[in-house]
């Protein structure tokens, strides 16, 4: 029996209507025939799959299976029954298959090509108009055909997207059908968009606006289903710029305002997130919606899914990076509290995301810093990275620590305190691909590594140099810099102190060998300079160590003095830098300098006018240092106009970090050669120290204790504090603290001790210097707390009380310096302080050859002199 004799057997219709039609043998054995409607071809297959799930009785279901036994059988192309019926678009044949067995839909043809019948139909197109209620079957039935299994993408997408079935969704996804067929068809999209092909057509079919148009309905599935196709096609970055174009942010913004499905919210932040990762640009654009930030924080407090608490958080953290106003606008929110709270949670997955939203809060912005520090952010942080040794957690909540120090050198000191010495040289030995850690570890040695209560024994003691030197090898630059600077920090202290220990372990652990080839052959300028100024300290006052690196037949003062000439003003300086510590307190080295072709004093004029005060009053140290190799001005005029320049930054600049430098190369200066004492203190330079030791800084307060105790040497200098710390007892205090591991002169000591055994003036009750910590940062019970001030603490002298919110220690002093109750200053002593007396002319802030500093220099010329 033929073909078409087992057709009619079966459906008498489907015969009747094959002889009827002017169809040649050679046209029906064709195996492309051209579609008249994409989208008939489509639902007027798929909707006689979808009758097969509808409400056909029992009764027709047995009727149908009579035919299944013939159902199979092939003719001669290898073709059955339903696959004639699916290329010709019988429907009412193909849903009589379908119905009496349901494999029929996966029935392949025997010939070299296996096509099924759904793609039979999608190849040749219907040839009868598909009347509008049956979009809905059809769509279901594909929907179902194309389902995921095993999380993979269904094996069928390949052939639709060949056959143009993507562009056949999308065209009917934008007619005028029900909403439960839209569903279909765009469930059935979503189950083969995964490959990028398959996106590339449906976005060049219009799927985008197409699925925005799906956010105003009432159906909840429509908008689950075409928000999730949509949070697919933004994962391509690409797309980003079309769906924002096509005005997907405030429709998301408002479906987060007015939706209560978690499904739909997760898919809605998600996207949003995306949108924010895909192009930074747009952050703003999501910042600026109205009402987006309080839409967000709001759901933090409804939400008890897990799956969107994580999503939430994840987009908060793409959305507020780099974007400081989109920080602080979620901060205002009040949005810190919601992920303070999650990083304390014990899901790992919820408090990774909120850790990284608390980075991306916290970066490069100290509003958004100090209200987290407020709302106790770094207690869980601190908790978390102290218990847990997992790489990635380690990664995560030392960045967001760091991030939370932000650049003030206390903070930073703090949080370094706060992560601890052993955990910071932990970080120095990750793996290289938690390289992160490394930077972190060489940033928070070196910050610890400063200042006048640094931790460079400690450091020393917990072999903390040699995995910095391991570091120099590495091939990320800003780790390379970051190292070189924490050896540099190591080496030497406030006043240029040498700490020799640390000098002599950098030398025998190759450090020379690495410094000076990075110091001529690295790329960049900055690490070429940086290392020549830390080769300059590791020999300041080591004579061993200056020898090793003579010994190195590459090391030539000329690459250090070309880099005076660099079109980088920041290595110029930096350069001038390396070479006074080459030459400080050394004429050999000097010699060695002048002999290399030396420098010139307009190599400093640009520094020394500088508006930039750091660039002034580094450019005002070097000069003195090399006053005797400048050829082109005289000794004692360079030295005087460095001179001026620091006494003049101690009293005009308002920068507590420009008061802190300029304090540290006075003390540098203050035990350098004769006559250089003298001339710092014939300039009010004492009288100003005293004042900056009651800074709100520590670094401020010991820079100038230390400068102060080493001009206690000078006997001008030694009746001048003499005199202030007798009017201002505290300031001896302070003084004797800061000075226990530098010079304090015994006379001025001894004169000291005699003043108080004849008495000192009585000191009224006055206010405390220092404030107690605020009740954030309280240890203790609040019953338990007591009002702390500079001159209370007795419990400890290696703690110190910073002004910082981070601050967990305080400032504590040696015991036998302190009395029972808190010293204060009485009225008329700060009001000395606030009004001193008239100042000494200091002329023009940037040039010091003015006529109005003439007197000034000239007294300073004649004590160098």
């Amino acid at each position: 029996m033929s073909g078409q004799d087992r057709l009619e057997n079966v459906n008498p219709t489907i015969h009747s209507r094959l002889n009827s039609r002017s169809v040649t043998e050679d046209e029906e054995n064709d195996d492309v025939v051209d579609a008249i409607d994409s989208r008939e071809v489509l639902i007027s297959f798929l909707v006689v799959g979808g009758r097969s799930w509808g409400t056909s009785s029992e009764v027709e279901k047995d009727e149908y299976t009579k035919e299944k036994s013939i159902m199979n059988d092939l003719d001669e192309k290898g073709w059955g029954h339903i696959h004639h019926a699916a290329s010709r678009g019988f429907i009412k044949s193909i849903t009589r298959f379908v119905m009496a067995s349901e494999d029929q839909l996966e029935f392949p043809t025997a010939d070299d090509r296996h096509m099924t019948p759904l793609l039979l139909g999608v190849e040749s197109g219907n040839l009868e108009t598909v009347e509008y209620e049956e979009a809905e079957a059809g769509g279901m039935m594909l929907a179902n055909l194309t389902t995921r299994t095993e999380d993979k993408v269904s094996p069928y997408w390949e052939d639709i997207y060949n056959n143009e079935g993507v562009t056949a969704l999308v065209k009917v996804t934008k007619g005028q059908i029900s909403d439960k067929a839209k569903i279909y068809a765009f469930q059935a999209l979503l189950n083969i968009i995964e490959p990028k092909d398959v996106k590339d057509k449906a976005v060049q079919a219009g799927a985008i606006p197409a699925i925005l148009k799906q956010f105003k309905s009432s159906d909840k599935k429509l908008v689950l289903v075409a928000a999730k196709l949509l949070c697919q096609i933004a994962k391509v970055s690409d797309y980003v710029d079309l769906i924002v174009n096509h005005s997907a942010i405030p429709a998301l913004v408002k479906l987060s305002q007015t939706m209560n499905d978690t499904e739909i919210l997760v898919q809605v932040v998600t996207t949003l997130g995306l949108i924010a990762k895909g192009n930074p640009e747009h952050r703003a654009k999501i910042g600026g919606t109205s009402g987006c930030f309080s839409a967000l924080s709001a759901l933090y407090d409804e939400c008890k899914s897990k799956s969107l608490l994580i999503a939430l958080t994840t987009a908060i953290a793409q959305i507020v990076k780099d974007n400081r106003e989109n920080q602080s606008a979620f901060i205002n929110e009040g949005g810190a509290s919601h992920v303070i709270m999650l990083a304390s949670q014990k899901i790992r997955e919820l408090q990774l995301c909120a850790i990284e939203a608390i980075h991306m809060l916290a970066l490069d912005n100290q509003h958004t810093q100090k209200a987290i520090l407020e709302e106790g952010g770094i207690m869980p942080l601190m908790q978390l990275l102290k218990r847990s040794r997992a790489p990635n957690v380690q990664v995560c909540t030392a960045q967001a620590l760091w991030a939370l120090a932000g650049e003030n050198m206390e903070e930073r000191r703090t949080m370094g305190s706060a992560i601890g010495v052993n955990l910071l040289i932990e970080f120095l030995s990750a793996l290289p691909e938690h390289d992160v850690l490394h930077y972190i570890g060489a940033e928070g040695l070196g910050v610890l590594a400063q200042g006048p209560l640094n931790k460079q024994d400690l450091i020393s003691q917990s072999n903390g140099v040699q995995p910095l030197v391991r570091l120099l090898r590495s091939t990320k630059e800003h780790i390379v810099l970051s190292a070189i600077r924490a050896l540099r920090y190591l080496c030497v202290g406030i006043g240029f102190v040498p700490h020799e220990v640390n000098q002599n372990t950098l030398a025998s652990s190759r450090g020379i060998r690495y410094l000076v080839p990075l110091m001529i052959y690295s790329k960049n300028e900055l690490i070429q300079v940086e290392s020549a100024l830390t080769l300059g300290c590791a020999a300041l006052g080591n004579v061993d160590v200056m020898s090793q690196i003579n010994d190195n037949s590459e090391f030539n003062y000329v690459h250090i003095l070309r880099l005076l000439y660099s079109h980088d003003d920041l290595v110029r300086l930096l350069a001038g830098s390396a070479l006074s510590a080459f030459g400080y307190n050394s004429l050999q080295q000097q010699k060695e300098i002048a002999e290399s072709g030396g420098v010139r004093y307009h190599c400093f004029v640009p520094f020394l006018e500088s508006e930039d005060e750091f660039f002034r009053c580094n450019s005002a140290f070097q000069v003195v240092v090399l006053a005797r190799i400048i050829p082109d001005e005289d000794q004692a005029s360079s030295s005087a106009i460095g001179i001026k320049l620091l006494v003049d930054l101690l009293e005009e600049s308002n920068s507590q970090e420009i008061h802190g430098l300029a304090a540290d190369c006075i003390a540098r200066l203050a035990h350098t050669r004769a006559g250089v004492p003298a001339a710092i203190v014939s300039v009010n330079a004492v009288y100003l120290l005293c004042k900056l030791m009651l800074s709100e800084s520590e670094q401020v307060r010991g820079s100038a204790a230390i400068a102060l105790g080493y001009l206690s040497y000078n006997h001008k200098a030694e009746r001048q504090l003499l005199n202030r710390c007798r009017k201002e007892p505290v300031l001896m205090k302070v003084l004797k603290y800061h000075t226990r591991k530098s010079k304090l002169s015994p006379q001025f000591t001894e004169d000291w001790k005699h003043f108080m055994k004849i008495g000192l003036p009585p000191i009224d009750d006055k206010p405390s210097l220092v404030c107690k910590k605020p009740d954030y940062l309280q240890m203790k019970p609040q019953n338990e707390q007591h009002r702390y001030t500079i001159l209370s603490f007795g419990e400890s002298v290696t703690s110190h009380q910073q002004s910082s919110p981070t601050n967990q220690l305080s400032i504590t002093y040696n015991e036998e310096l302190i009395p029972d109750a808190p010293i204060t200053v009485d009225a008329p002593v700060m009001n000395d302080l606030t009004n001193p007396s008239p100042k000494l002319s200091s002329g023009s802030q940037h040039t010091p050859h003015t006529a109005s500093s003439v007197h000034s220099n000239r007294s300073i010329q004649s004590e160098v002199a």
